[in-house]
């Protein structure tokens, strides 16, 4: 046989042996059988959930854009919430950090455990175009099962639901073996440092170190996006970093009858294009693994031997998540999203300084200065390009091995059976991304079944929470309070 005939021979016989040993490798990768005692869902008045979200809807909780504009609506909604939860504000101590976002402990049993914690913010954006809105944007309308009004979703219906639960549990005699924090921020939604990381320097001055965070983020979706013809619960593991980056562009300005070619606008415009046509390389991080692993045993087998071989198979797996949804796509890469631009202040008249805003959403393993670089190499050298606002880097990995991570999973099997649930890299921003110098166990996920339909309401028009999920909400938090409190 020639040398060729051998060489050939060869490649044919170790592609064949790469091919079985990845067949055997995904008969081999089997879903983990774990044992949940039975629980029986605790009996709620849905008519009072409702009744107590409506009530918060209704109190217009509206970002502030600093700390010196006038908040008093916040101290309107703290008084709801003690008047709601008269047993809660009983038990707990309340503190006040930089005047709104409400610090809550209630002291357990045994002090030699670390104290837990579990966020939620009290802000909301703006309603937008009232008029548009099938109901008032704060009326707190109930109707046809839902509870209608700006923040139903984001996220006063968790905050509800958290509380209602803590409610539950103390008037039913529970309590802790460990302290239990309940840190409740007021302006996660702009991104601003008032709130959330005041309350991080608190406890580092007091010493503490926390056992668990539990905030929203993880999210309940219909898992065919990726292959898993059932529902999964996703708990957010990993925070992606977030930097705005402001454009400009500074050229002869003028009167629109006589424009001088290239306007400052136009350059603005040609690298905008630049950067949305140039994404960020795919990449597989952690998060994103231990997603896949979790996930493959319930593919079928075709789409299993793709996965449980991603990192034979990555760069087709990369390549097929990156154009297959909005999401996956998130998850594999750093996105540039343009969301303002400004020209000139009238029709006629050529703008000197254009200006526009690139928001990005950094993956771990990049940061924003590698971002900022790449942007400005983009939209080359007659564009300037800088940080604006508050920028953050990627938070590190929650260990999904913790006795935390395996509370939380269990908490969410008891509730939502039907559920596969696996962690993945949390893709837009929360408060808790502030909380890893005090703790190494911060998770993110939101107990609500949600429509893609009602998926799209949040942060838009006619956001609604449905009352049956509120319920179950509750009943899920009632569980893992319990869970991690011991």
């Amino acid at each position: 046989m020639s040398i060729a005939g051998i060489v050939c021979l060869s490649i044919f016989g170790a592609l064949l042996c790469l091919i079985l040993f990845m067949i055997v490798r995904t008969l081999l990768v089997k879903p983990v059988e774990e044992e949940h005692t039975p629980s029986t869902p605790v009996e709620l008045d849905k008519d009072i959930l409702a009744k107590h979200l409506s009530e918060a809807v209704q109190i217009p909780t509206v970002s502030l854009e600093n700390i010196n504009c006038d908040g008093s609506v916040f101290y309107k909604y703290h008084d709801f919430l003690e008047k709601t939860y008269p047993t809660f504000h009983k038990v707990a101590t309340k503190e006040l950090v930089n005047k709104y976002t409400l610090f809550y402990t209630i002291k357990g049993k045994n002090p030699n455990l670390k104290p837990g914690c579990f966020l939620a913010h009290q802000d909301v954006v703006p309603a937008g175009n009232e008029e548009e809105w099938e109901v008032p944007p704060f009326s707190g309308t109930i109707k046809d099962g839902y509870v209608y009004g700006r923040g139903a979703q984001d996220m006063k219906g968790q905050m509800i639901a958290l509380l209602e639960a803590m409610e539950y549990l103390l008037n039913h005699g529970f309590e802790p073996e460990r302290d239990i924090y309940f840190i409740f921020g007021h302006d996660e939604e702009p991104n601003t440092v008032d709130g959330a990381p005041e309350a991080v320097k608190l406890l580092k001055q007091r010493g503490i170190e926390l056992e668990f965070v539990i905030d929203e983020g993880g999210t309940i979706l219909d898992g065919s996006i990726i292959g898993v013809n059932k529902i999964i619960g996703l708990i957010g593991t990993c925070e992606k970093g977030y930097v705005d980056i402001e454009l400009s562009c500074t050229k002869d300005g003028g009167h629109s009858s006589n424009p001088r070619r290239p306007t400052s606008l136009a350059i603005l415009g040609k690298a905008i294009n630049e950067i949305e046509n140039h994404p960020s390389k795919t990449r597989f991080t952690q998060s994103t693994k231990e997603m896949f692993n979790h996930l493959a045993p319930y593919m079928p087998f075709g789409i299993k031997f793709v996965f449980a071989n991603h990192d034979i198979l990555s760069p087709l797996i990369r390549f097929v998540l990156s154009v297959a949804h909005p999401v996956t796509n998130s998850i594999v890469r750093t996105t540039y999203c343009p969301t303002l631009c400004k020209g000139s202040d009238a029709t006629n008249i050529i703008p000197k300084t254009s200006t526009a805003n690139i928001n990005c959403r950094v993956l771990t393993g990049e940061s924003t200065d590698d971002v900022l670089a790449r942007i400005q190499k983009l939209a080359g050298k007659d564009v300037i390009c800088k940080k604006v606002g508050t920028a953050t880097e990627p938070t590190a990995v929650s260990d999904t091995t913790s006795d935390a991570y395996k509370k939380l999973t269990t908490s969410i099997n008891e509730t939502f059976p039907e559920l596969v649930v696996a962690p993945y890299p949390f893709i837009a921003g929360s408060d808790s991304r502030y909380f890893y110098p005090v703790c190494n166990n911060v998770f993110r996920f939101t107990p609500f079944i949600v429509t893609p339909e009602d998926q799209n309401r949040i942060h838009g028009l006619n956001e609604r929470q449905s009352i049956d999920q509120l319920e179950r909400a509750t009943q899920f938090f009632i569980r893992c309070i319990k869970n991690q409190a011991k």
